[in-house]
């Protein structure tokens, strides 16, 4: 999905982690997600050998990073578990360009939203069979058992003559840009629809919300977020679980300079996925500046409301306070510290600390430029840029800027997607996933610091092999695996 220019002259990659946070409610499953001075070093077997598949695990608990390579058409699964390494590949090339760039016509395919759950990995192909007609499908974890460490899943393997097999199943969502997941504690699966032609100069189509139930794959659910009273939403981005069952959910809605909660009802897991999608109501608000902003960032913060972020490159960047009434809590923070006054394109937030117990909700929040790197917001009515993470050294700021943010389930690790800060469809692929222990002792002064920092793309780039350019790592997903996949 590549995006139009901040509304100024910068092109730069539209993206998102598409992943739960900690806070997030978990999936009745034998893998959690959350989404969502160190050292620098290449990504490595473990020394008792590299394990076979990709989502399996002998020895609980295993964690690994899943990438979406949302420019690259594949999905790369790192083990980070004690020594980093590959663990594999899916390759989703499915209309194939033999150049790699995936930029001629419609052949970039744009794997991008993620899920992982019990029985599936769930991936929304954003332009499969076509740019304005999205698939999600869903892949039998078990059918990736056998895939060596390092080795490719390739599309010949469940994809032939236009057809998905081996299992795989392909939902047709027949909608543009079909690429936000979340999957609900029930089981269903929430898919939110951007709706637009992110090559348009304007969004002005209203954006919709999917309720997809797995013994049901056939049959969609669907609410329009264009009908809310006071601030209908278009150009909805990612979707935020407000609370711990997912019943609240944020969205920031680019095209309309606003934000809306929906609303969830009670019988949502035990009525069909149409009467699910019946029963939700949603309220909005309309933060302004239409024109002037990108409102591409909600984040929950602990306590039922949540942080949301506009961006210009011309100015500070605008913080939200907002409750799951749509209510301001606040008017919206801009200051900035000094050593970070030329802050801008604040992107992907993940929360560190919830609020509760006296103390603000802290976020990490990915950074772009000219600012590249990840800096720390402050809750509270205003919410405030306090602080930078430090310890990133190994982040090549000269070519790349973060985009995407992951933590595990203890909030002590992340996962940072950075990759080139301008037309990236155009870069050469030498694009970072990072991996880093959090040292939050000094949190409360708003110091935070990334140990034992990884690139896990370290030496893996060769610019004749486009299996290996890392120009858009801009979904994560942080899987926790609690038994054999």
């Amino acid at each position: 999905m590549v995006r139009r220019a901040l509304r100024t002259t910068c092109s730069l990659l539209l993206a998102l982690a598409c992943a739960c946070l900690p806070d997030n409610p978990s999936v009745d499953t034998d893998a959690t997600t959350t989404a969502t001075g160190g050292t620098s070093g290449a990504t490595t077997e473990p020394t008792g050998g590299a394990a076979e598949g990709l989502f399996s695990c002998a020895a609980p608990p295993c964690t690994v990073v899943i990438v979406s390579q949302t420019l690259d058409d594949r999905i790369d699964v790192f083990d980070v578990t004690a020594d980093p390494y590959l663990r594999g590949r899916i390759a989703t090339d499915l209309k194939p360009d033999p150049s790699g760039a995936q930029t001629m016509g419609n052949l970039l395919d744009e794997p991008y939203g993620l899920a992982l759950d019990k029985t599936y990995f769930w991936a929304a192909i954003g332009h499969y069979p076509d740019t304005d007609r999205g698939s999600l499908l869903a892949f039998p974890r078990a059918g990736f058992t056998g895939v060596a460490a390092g080795g490719v899943f390739d599309e010949s393997l469940y994809f032939q003559a236009g057809s998905f097999n081996a299992g795989v199943q392909s939902v047709s969502l027949e909608r543009r840009e079909a690429i936000f997941l979340l999957p609900h504690p029930s089981g269903r699966l929430l898919v939110g629809v951007f709706a637009n032609d992110i090559r348009a100069t304007d969004w002005t189509t209203p954006s919709e919300l999917l309720v997809v139930d797995p013994a049901d794959l056939q049959t969609l659910g669907s609410f329009d977020l264009g009908g809310l009273a006071m601030a209908p939403c278009k150009g909805g981005w990612k979707l935020e679980p407000l609370d711990a069952t997912a019943q609240k959910i944020g969205v920031a809605c680019d095209g309309s300079e606003s934000v809306a909660v929906v609303s969830l009802p009670a019988d949502f897991a035990a009525v069909t996925a149409t009467e699910a999608a019946a029963g939700i109501t949603a309220c909005g608000l309309d933060l302004g500046g239409a024109g002037s902003w990108t409102t591409q960032f909600v984040a929950a913060d602990g306590a039922g409301g949540m942080l949301a972020i506009q961006a210009q490159l011309i100015g500070a960047p605008r913080l939200w306070s907002i409750g799951s009434d749509c209510a301001p809590r606040g008017a919206p923070g801009s200051d900035l510290p000094p050593d970070l006054a030329m802050t801008r394109l604040l992107r992907e937030p993940a929360l560190v600390r919830p609020g509760g117990g006296g103390k603000d909700p802290m976020w990490l929040v990915a950074s772009g430029i000219p600012e590249p790197g990840v800096v720390l917001v402050r809750g509270g009515a205003s919410p405030t840029v306090c602080g930078a993470l430090t310890g990133l050294d190994v982040l090549n700021t000269d070519d790349n800027a973060p985009w995407s943010l992951a933590l595990d389930a203890s909030r002590t690790h992340v996962a940072i997607g950075a990759g080139p800060a301008s037309n990236p469809e155009l870069a050469e692929g030498k694009g970072q996933v990072l991996w880093a222990s959090l040292d939050l002792a000094a949190l409360d002064s708003c110091q935070a610091a990334a140990t034992d920092v990884i690139d896990l793309t370290t030496d893996a780039f060769l610019v004749s092999d486009p299996h290996t350019w890392v120009r858009a790592p801009n979904v994560l997903l942080v899987a926790e695996l609690e038994g054999d996949g």
